[in-house]
C-alpha cells in the first residue's frame, strides 16, 4: 500500500502533461510506491544497501525528455541534500581531479575567465579550483545545497571576493545582467524546475556570456544496453537529458548552444567493475588492488556549451 503523496509534475521542460504511457521506465520496487523513510534508505544512490529504486520515467510526448511525473517535495529534497555525503567519495580525489580538469579545459576555450563566476552545486569545488587558480574572476558566486562542504568551499576561495549559498533561491541576491560565466555540472537532472532555474540564471547573465553544462545523456548506449539497471536512472534525477532536449531547455530558458560533445571521465578499473556487478545484483565489497589503475572513458556524459542570447 502507498504510504506517501509525493509531488506531482509537469513536464519540466515545456511544463505540458502529455507524457506517453507506454514508454514508462521503472524499477522492479517504483519509489513512488514506496514511504519516504523507506525511500532514504536508497537515496545515496551508487552502490545502495537494498533493491535498487527510482520514481518512474516517463517521455514528454511534445519535448520528449524523460522525466518524473511523481517525485520528492522540496522540502523532502532539501533536508535528502543537506546530509548528503561528498559526491563520488568512493572514487579518489585525484581521479575526479582529472575529469573536472577536462571540463575546464572545454571552459576555457569559450570564456574569458573574467568578470563574475557562478556555480550551482560545485560540491567540495574540485572543478571550481581551477577557476580559482588559473581565472581572473572578480567574484565568485556559489551555490551548493550540501552545508556540510560549505566550509571546504570557503576555504578554497579563501580571502577573495565570494558569496557561497546554501539555495539556488538565493541567485536572487546577484544583480541582473552581472555575470559572465556559469557553470553547472550534473545537477541539472537533479532540479525539480530546471526551466525557471536557467530562466532566473539567464537573467542575471550579461548578453554573449558562457554557461558549461554537464549532464548525463540518456541516449547513450550504455543506457540502451542496461535498461532500467542504468545507474543515472536514480532517484536524485527527477529527469534525464540527451543532446535534443538538453539544447530545448535551453533555447526555451533564452540561451544559443555553442557547442556539444561526449565527456570524458576517468575512473579506477575496480570502481567500474565493482559498479557494473552491483547493477546486476553481485553485491561485491572489495576488488583486487591491481584493478585501482585509472582509465579515462566516454561513459555517455554531455558537455554543452552555450551563450546568453
Amino acid at each position: 500500500m502507498k504510504l506517501q503523496k509525493y509531488n506531482m509534475r509537469l513536464c519540466p521542460s515545456c511544463l505540458m502533461d502529455d507524457k506517453i504511457i507506454n514508454s514508462k521506465i521503472s524499477s522492479p520496487d517504483p519509489s513512488e510506491l514506496l514511504s519516504f523513510n523507506v525511500n532514504k534508505e536508497t537515496w545515496s544512490g551508487l552502490f545502495y544497501k537494498k533493491t535498487k529504486s527510482f520514481f518512474s520515467y516517463y517521455k514528454c510526448n511534445n519535448c520528449k525528455i524523460i522525466y518524473a511525473p511523481e517525485h520528492f517535495t522540496n522540502q523532502e529534497l532539501n533536508n535528502l541534500y543537506k546530509k548528503l555525503p561528498a559526491n563520488m567519495v568512493q572514487v579518489p580525489s585525484k581521479i575526479l581531479e582529472k575529469t573536472q580538469y577536462g571540463y575546464f579545459k572545454v571552459l576555457q576555450k569559450w570564456s574569458s575567465l573574467k568578470g563574475d563566476y557562478l556555480e550551482v552545486g560545485p560540491d567540495i569545488g574540485l572543478f571550481t579550483q581551477y577557476c580559482v587558480l588559473n581565472g581572473k574572476f572578480d567574484f565568485f558566486w556559489l551555490f551548493e545545497p550540501n552545508k556540510l562542504v560549505l566550509p571546504k568551499l570557503n576555504k578554497l576561495l579563501g580571502n577573495r571576493k565570494k558569496k557561497v549559498y546554501p539555495a539556488i533561491e538565493q541567485i536572487e541576491m546577484v544583480d541582473d545582467n552581472k555575470l559572465s560565466t556559469v557553470v553547472i555540472i550534473h545537477v541539472l537532472d537533479h532540479l525539480l524546475d530546471p526551466l525557471k532555474i536557467l530562466k532566473k540564471i539567464r537573467k542575471k547573465m550579461k548578453a554573449g556570456a558562457i554557461i558549461l553544462i554537464v549532464t548525463h545523456d540518456e541516449s547513450s548506449i550504455m543506457r540502451k544496453i542496461l535498461g532500467w539497471r542504468w545507474p543515472p536512472f536514480c532517484q536524485q534525477h527527477p529527469q534525464l537529458f540527451n543532446y535534443k532536449t538538453t539544447c530545448s531547455i535551453l533555447n526555451r530558458s533564452g540561451f544559443k548552444v555553442l557547442d556539444q560533445r561526449k565527456s570524458k571521465n576517468y575512473f579506477e578499473i575496480s570502481f567500474l567493475l565493482k559498479n557494473l556487478l552491483w547493477v546486476f545484483g553481485f553485491k561485491i565489497q572489495k576488488l583486487p588492488r591491481w584493478l585501482n589503475v585509472p582509465v579515462g572513458i566516454k561513459l555517455g556524459n554531455i558537455i554543452t556549451i552555450a551563450t546568453a542570447a
